[in-house]
C-alpha cells in the first residue's frame, strides 16, 4: 500500500511550478512552499532574529500549558483544527492561496522568512479549519526554532521519539521519519531544496 503523505503538492503554483505543466504528477514527498515569494505583510523586513529573540527553553514552552493558537514563542506552528480566521489574524495575508490538491481543500502558504522559513495550509472548504500544517526550514535554521515549531504544530505533544526523529533529520542521520500521534500523522524529511520538509495532518485527509 503507498502512504499518501503530508508533503503531497497542494497545487502547481504553491509548488513553485509553472501552472501550463499539467502533465506534472507531484511527487508523494514534496508539499507547499515556494521559495521566492516575499515576506508575509505582518512580518515585513523580519528575520530570524526577529523569532529567535522570543524564544524560551523548550522545557518551559512545553510545560503541559498549550494554547489554543500560538503565542508568538518563535516561528507560529499552527496545529490541525485552528481556523482559517486565526492563521490570517497572526500572519496576515498569504503569499500564495490556490485550490488544495485534495477534494473539498484550500491550500494557502507563506515564505515567512525568506530562503529560511516557508509555512503552508490545507483548509477545509466548509468549516475553514486546518487539516494539514506545514514548515519548511533551511539548514540555517537552528534546532530549537525547528522543534518549538513542530510543537506548536502537534498542539504542544512532541515526545521524545517525535523529536529524535526531527533531529536525526536534521544531522542528516535520516533521510525521513514518518509517525503517527493520536489522530494525526507526520513526516519529517529533507526535500530536494536540502529544507527540512515537516507536514503533518488529520489521518483521515489522505
Amino acid at each position: 500500500m503507498i502512504v499518501m503523505s503530508a508533503s503531497i503538492v497542494i497545487s502547481l503554483l504553491i509548488a513553485g511550478l509553472p501552472q501550463a505543466s499539467l502533465t506534472y504528477q507531484p511527487s508523494p514527498e514534496q508539499l507547499v512552499v515556494q521559495p521566492t515569494l516575499s515576506v508575509s505583510s505582518k512580518f515585513p523586513g523580519s528575520g530570524l532574529e526577529y523569532f529567535e529573540e522570543t524564544l524560551l527553553p523548550f522545557g518551559e514552552v512545553n510545560d503541559g500549558v498549550c494554547p489554543e493558537v500560538p503565542s508568538g514563542l518563535g516561528i507560529p506552528g499552527f496545529r490541525p483544527g485552528v481556523s482559517k480566521s486565526d492563521v490570517l489574524r497572526i500572519l496576515g495575508v498569504p503569499n500564495v492561496s490556490a485550490s488544495g490538491y485534495w477534494p473539498k481543500t484550500h491550500a494557502a502558504s507563506y515564505e515567512l522568512i525568506p530562503d529560511q522559513v516557508s509555512l503552508g495550509f490545507l483548509f477545509d472548504r466548509k468549516s475553514d479549519k486546518v487539516r494539514q500544517t506545514e514548515a519548511a526550514f533551511t539548514p540555517t535554521v537552528n534546532f530549537q526554532v525547528i522543534a518549538l515549531t513542530l510543537n506548536g504544530m502537534l498542539g504542544c505533544k512532541l515526545n521524545e521519539p517525535i523529536k529524535q526523529g526531527l533531529e536525526q533529520v536534521q544531522q542528516r542521520q535520516s533521510p525521513r521519519y514518518t509517525f503517527t500521534l493520536d489522530s494525526l500523522k507526520g513526516l519529517i524529511e529533507r526535500d530536494k531544496r536540502d529544507r527540512i520538509y515537516i507536514g503533518i495532518w488529520e489521518r483521515d485527509l489522505h
